[in-house]
């Protein structure tokens, strides 16, 4: 079975600034952009991890995440907002 092409290509001009207009669909969504060697440009939209949190992926630190978070599901959470005002006031 093959796929039906549910949408009809749509030519686009790239701007003096070497920009294009992808539409609203696309807006503040970031997109992956390839270029092979023979000039064929792909965008991929998609979620990717910015460098200033690469470092939660590094050093086992998803798994330090991971626990976190079982932890934090399995815990019951503790209303002692009155104690930590007390440390406060008393420092």
């Amino acid at each position: 079975m093959t796929a039906l092409l549910t949408h009809v290509p749509i030519i686009k001009s790239v701007g003096s600034n070497g920009q294009i207009s992808l539409g609203k669909k696309f807006a503040g969504r970031q997109v992956l952009l390839t270029e092979d060697t023979d000039g064929t440009i792909t965008l991929k939209p998609g979620r990717f991890i910015p460098d200033t949190e690469m470092w939660l992926y590094k050093n086992g630190g998803e798994k330090r995440l991971d626990k976190a978070l079982e932890w934090a599901t399995k815990t019951s959470r503790k209303d002692n907002s009155n104690e930590i005002i007390d440390r406060l006031e008393n420092v």
